[in-house]
C-alpha cells in the first residue's frame, strides 16, 4: 500500500521519518522513574557477608564490612573513633557495598585488649546520603571481650552547660602527666547533652579525665584546649552505677602586663590580663601614687606631682603571682588639662549622671552647673540635688522628669583636680528613662557559710550586669532596682582563695576549678517587682 506506480508517496515518507525521529529521541534521553517512594533508610550491615562480629584472639590485618546498598565514607579521619587509639592511621577503602578497614603494617595491637571502632556518622548510602549512625565494630586480641563501662557527664566549669564532642579518657592511675604525654587506654566522645559512655573496658583501676581535643591527637598539648579530671580513681567493676561529672576548664594564661603608657607626666596606664579587683600593687624604692583606679581593663596610677625618675610597679595577682614593670616617665612631664571621658546620656530612674575624669578630683562648685533647656520642670526648682566625688568620678544627682530630654551646662571651673586644673565647658544632654520600662528584683541568697567568701554575679545574654563580693554572712539580700526586663542568671562563685575572681583548675597539681552555682532568675517583666530566694551549692 506504500508503493504506487513504482514511486513512494511523499506523505508516507514524512510520516515514517517523524516516527523514526521520535523513537531515536526517546531512546537517547531516558528519564528516571517517577512516583516511587524516596529512600529514607540508612544502609544495613550484612552480618553474614562481613567479617565476624566481636571476634576474640584477633590477629587479622583487615576488617570487611558489607552493606545492603552502595555506600560512601565521609571524613573518616575525624568521624571514626578508635579506642584505644592506634599508633598509625589505618586505611579505609570503599568498593561499592564493601568497606575495607586495613591496619598499618607497622601497627602492633595491645595484648589482651578489647578494641572498638566507632564509625560515628561517617557511613551513608551513596544515592540519598542517609547516615548510618554509630556503627561500632568490636574485637579483642585476648580470649574474651571486656564488658565493663563508665558513664561520664562533661560540663563547662563556669557556666555548668554541657559540652559536646569532648573526650572522656581513661589512663593508668598515679600519673597526672599521662594526659600530656601518652594516648589513653580507653575513651569516648560526649553527645549534645555532654554524656559519654566508655564501653568494653577491662577490669582494673583508672584515672578519668575530660578533654576537648582541638588537634585530635588524644593529648592535652594546646593552651586553648578545655580539660578536667575526676577526683577519685575509677575502680571497675563498679558496685555503684552512677554518672561521674567532670568540670572542664581552659588553662589560665600566665599573669602578665599587656601594655603600658604614660597618659601624661602624672598618670601611668597599665593593662593586665587579670581583673583589677583581684590585684594589689607595691612600689619598692619608687615614687608611690596617691591613688590606683581602673578604667575598663586598664589600671591607672595617679601621682601627686610630675614623675622624673623611673617607676617600679609590682602587680600581685592574688594570692601570690607577681609581675614587675619598670617605666620611665616621658621627657615632657607636663600635666594634661582636666577633661571628662564619654558621658552616658540615657539615665535609669534614680541613677545619677556619672562623669569620669582623667585626674583625681579635689573640689567642685555646684553653682556652676546650670539648667539650659526644657520646660517640664517648675521655675525655681533645684535641679542639682547633690554631687558626690570619688577619686576620678563625679556622681551628679540631677532632677529630671521621666521621658523628657534636658540640657545642662557645666561651666568652666566647676571641677578642680588635685593639681589645680579646672574643667572647660561641658554640655550634658540627658534624659531620664521611663520607670515603667524597668523591673525591680530583690534576691535573697541563703545558707551561706560565714567563714567563706563568695562572688555574686548577675548575667544576661549580653554578659555581666552587676557583681558583689560577700563574706561573713549566712544570708545576703541584694536589691536590684531599675533592671531591664530580660533573662538573667545568678552565678555564685565560691571564692576559696579569696582573691575576688573565679579561678580555673590546674591539671598537674590536681586543683579543681572553683565551684560555681548557677541559678535562673524569674522572668522579669516591665513595671513589676520580683522577689526570689536562692540556696546555692545544693546537690
Amino acid at each position: 500500500m506504500w508503493i504506487r506506480s513504482g514511486l513512494v508517496n511523499p506523505l508516507y515518507i514524512l510520516l515514517y521519518l517523524g516516527f523514526t525521529l521520535t523513537l531515536l529521541v526517546q531512546c537517547a534521553s531516558p528519564a528516571p522513574p517517577t512516583g516511587g517512594p524516596v529512600d529514607e533508610d540508612p544502609p544495613v550491615l550484612d552480618t553474614a557477608a562481613s567479617s565476624p562480629l566481636m571476634p576474640t584472639n584477633f590477629t587479622e590485618e583487615e576488617i570487611l564490612l558489607e552493606f545492603d546498598e552502595f555506600i560512601e565514607l565521609s571524613n573518616p579521619a575525624t568521624s571514626v573513633v578508635i579506642s584505644p587509639p592506634l599508633q598509625y592511621n589505618p586505611e579505609y577503602l570503599v568498593r561499592g557495598r564493601r568497606l575495607f578497614f586495613r591496619f598499618d603494617s607497622r601497627e602492633e595491637l595491645r595484648e589482651n585488649t578489647t578494641y572498638t571502632i566507632n564509625f560515628g556518622d561517617a557511613i551513608r548510602d551513596f544515592t540519598e546520603g542517609n547516615i548510618l549512625r554509630n556503627l561500632v565494630y568490636v574485637f579483642s586480641t585476648g580470649p574474651e571481650i571486656d564488658s565493663l563501662e563508665v558513664s561520664v557527664r562533661m560540663v563547662d566549669a563556669y557556666t555548668g552547660e554541657p559540652i559536646s564532642n569532648a573526650l572522656a579518657v581513661l589512663h593508668k592511675p598515679g600519673k597526672d602527666s599521662a594526659l600530656l604525654k601518652s594516648k589513653p587506654l580507653y575513651f569516648s566522645a560526649s553527645d549534645e547533652n555532654g554524656l559519654a559512655k566508655i564501653q568494653f573496658i577491662q577490669e582494673g583501676s583508672y584515672a578519668l579525665f575530660g578533654l576537648v581535643d582541638e588537634n585530635r591527637n588524644y593529648l592535652y598539648d594546646l593552651p586553648g584546649e578545655l580539660v578536667g579530671f575526676y577526683d577519685h580513681p575509677v575502680v571497675l567493676p563498679d558496685t555503684v552505677e552512677n554518672i561521674r561529672e567532670i568540670r572542664l576548664f581552659k588553662r589560665e594564661d600566665r599573669f602578665l602586663r599587656e601594655s603600658r603608657r604614660w597618659k601624661d607626666g602624672v598618670t601611668l596606664a597599665l593593662k593586665y590580663n587579670r581583673p583589677f579587683e583581684s590585684m594589689e600593687f607595691e612600689f619598692p624604692e619608687s615614687p608611690e601614687p596617691i591613688a590606683v583606679t581602673s578604667s575598663g581593663d586598664t589600671v591607672l596610677l595617679h601621682f601627686e606631682k610630675p614623675v622624673t625618675d623611673s617607676v617600679m610597679v609590682i602587680a600581685i595577682s592574688l594570692p601570690d603571682t607577681r609581675d614587675t614593670t619598670y617605666s620611665s616617665p616621658p621627657r615632657d612631664s607636663s600635666i594634661s588639662p582636666l577633661r571628662p571621658g564619654q558621658i552616658e546620656s540615657a539615665l535609669k530612674p534614680g541613677e545619677p549622671s556619672m562623669l569620669r575624669f582623667n585626674h583625681l578630683l579635689d573640689t567642685f562648685d555646684k553653682s556652676l552647673i546650670e539648667f539650659v533647656s526644657g520646660d517640664t520642670l517648675p521655675e525655681g526648682t533645684e535641679h542639682i540635688r547633690s554631687i558626690d566625688i570619688t577619686e576620678t568620678k563625679a556622681a551628679i544627682n540631677i532632677r529630671l522628669e521621666e521621658g523628657k530630654r534636658s540640657q545642662f551646662l557645666i561651666l568652666p571651673g566647676a571641677f578642680t583636680d588635685i593639681h589645680g586644673n579646672q574643667n572647660d565647658s561641658i554640655s550634658l544632654r540627658l534624659n531620664r528613662q521611663d520607670r515603667a520600662s524597668f523591673a525591680n528584683l530583690k534576691l535573697t541568697v541563703d545558707s551561706l557559710d560565714k567563714d567563706e567568701q563568695y562572688i555574686m554575679i548577675i548575667e544576661n545574654q549580653s554578659g555581666e550586669v552587676d557583681r558583689k563580693i560577700v563574706s561573713g554572712k549566712k544570708t545576703f539580700k541584694w536589691q536590684l532596682n531599675s533592671i531591664r526586663p530580660d533573662n538573667y542568671v545568678l552565678r555564685v562563685v565560691w571564692d576559696q582563695n579569696k582573691n575576688r575572681r573565679w579561678d580555673p583548675g590546674v591539671i598537674l597539681n590536681r586543683i579543681q576549678p572553683e565551684a560555681v552555682s548557677t541559678h535562673e532568675i524569674v522572668q522579669l517583666r516591665a513595671n513589676w517587682d520580683f522577689e526570689q530566694t536562692i540556696i546555692p551549692f545544693q546537690e
